[in-house]
């Protein structure tokens, strides 16, 4: 942009609390003047939507666009001067973070958990003044204004620079070399990439898809094994009522026995297990010799709530049913009972996890102690294998 081009701001992602859009939401709801500041251009959908179309009557500089994909978000990123994302919780991984980076784009958010490496010092809310997370935030949005007022072109052609420079540390050919060297011997032989669901319903699907044509791409057979997951509300209850049948899904794992019997994989990659797969599909390909790995995108295999955790003290460990209870804040017996089911099958994952996986992969250098200690692995049998670039496509 400009220098005499109005404040361009991005938001991109879930309008939830815990991603920080509270802050946004309740800047502009509060603001006294009737044009913004800045204009804001948002991208995502969450429980703030209805509110924010409200807002959006009220400010012309509000443009809200749902969800849409990286394709159609470039279209409106020559106006954008500046990334937020202020996430609450503890992100294992800042990919949205990368993808904004590598246009440019310098992100604004706090330094912590998996979004560290991509916010600079200048741009971490959490060391400006202010009493609350609302007054610093607040601080930052002046700070941003001041700099589009007072500063040249040229900075923001440095700013620019060095965003790019961060982005490129995670592009598809770095994450090509290392996953070589992760699995030197695997190229041209099969990979099976499992996960609770395989079509492109969030970014753990979406990571799938898009590893697979990075991998075929490369020389190896990839096949995809998992469940297909309608949207909406049918969807939802699918998830929910996953995890529940997570500890008992026999049918799942039926299907998972024969699926590696006829595939005969040389790796066996698994992502998602918690939501629908469960620990028996492991248990019933146990004697199979391939190699076998396992992801860990979230937290939710060391926390009942993972989009409650705020940083890393929280999360007590090794595992254990009097942890995960205390960790869940509630004195609700009912709660308590679901809770103790969660643990349930995750315990029981977790005994295959440790029998059966040569090498434990987490997306963030941060989360490889988590992993041991939660899991009591010995050291050296996890380590940090970063996501990449995505497409626009």
């Amino acid at each position: 942009m400009t220098k005499h081009s109005p404040l361009g701001l991005l938001f991109l992602g879930r309008l939830e609390s815990e991603k920080g859009f509270d802050l946004i939401f309740d800047f502009i709801n509060q603001y006294p003047n009737k044009e913004l500041p800045f204009e804001l251009y948002v991208f995502g959908t969450g429980s703030y939507e209805k509110g924010l179309m409200q807002l959006a009557e009220r400010f012309k500089e509000i443009h809200f666009f749902g969800r849409k994909p990286l394709s159609e978000v470039e279209r409106y990123l020559e106006n954008i001067d500046y990334c937020l994302m202020p996430s609450r919780f503890l992100e294992t991984f800042g990919l949205s973070a990368i993808n904004v980076l590598k246009r440019g784009i310098p992100v604004v958010g706090y330094q912590k958990g998996g979004l560290t490496p991509f916010i600079p010092d200048a741009y971490a809310i959490e060391q400006c003044e202010g009493s609350t997370d609302l007054a610093k935030f607040t601080t930052m949005l002046l700070k941003l204004q001041a700099e589009k007022k007072e500063q040249k072109a040229e900075f923001y052609t440095q700013l620019a620079a060095s965003s790019k420079a961060i982005a490129q540390n995670y592009t598809k050919k770095r994450r090509g070399e290392h996953f070589k060297s992760l699995f030197p011997e695997q190229k041209g032989k099969t990979i099976v990439m499992v996960s609770d669901f395989i079509n492109k319903i969030g970014g753990i699907e979406t990571y799938i898809h898009d590893v697979k044509a990075l991998l075929e791409a490369e020389g190896y057979q990839v096949k995809l094994f998992g469940s297909f997951c309608p949207k909406g509300r049918l969807g939802k209850l699918k998830k929910l009522l996953g995890i529940g049948f997570g500890s008992f899904n026999l049918w799942q794992a039926i299907r998972f026995f024969f699926f590696i019997k006829k595939e005969k994989p040389d790796l066996i990659w698994y992502h998602s297990m918690l939501r629908r797969n469960g620990w028996l599909p492991l248990a019933f390909t146990r004697s199979c010799k391939a190699e076998k790995r396992m992801m860990y995108h979230d937290f939710g295999y060391f926390t009942p709530y993972p989009h409650q955790l705020n940083t890393t003290a929280e999360i007590k460990m090794p595992l254990r049913l009097k942890y995960y209870l205390q960790m869940a804040k509630t004195k609700s017996l009912l709660r308590k009972f679901f809770i103790s089911g969660k643990y349930l099958t995750l315990h029981l994952l977790k005994i295959q996890l440790k029998k059966q996986i040569s090498r434990h992969l987490v997306p963030s250098e941060f989360m490889v102690p988590i992993v041991e200690q939660s899991f009591e692995l010995q050291k050296g049998k996890t380590e940090a294998f970063n996501h990449f670039l995505q497409s626009s496509e």
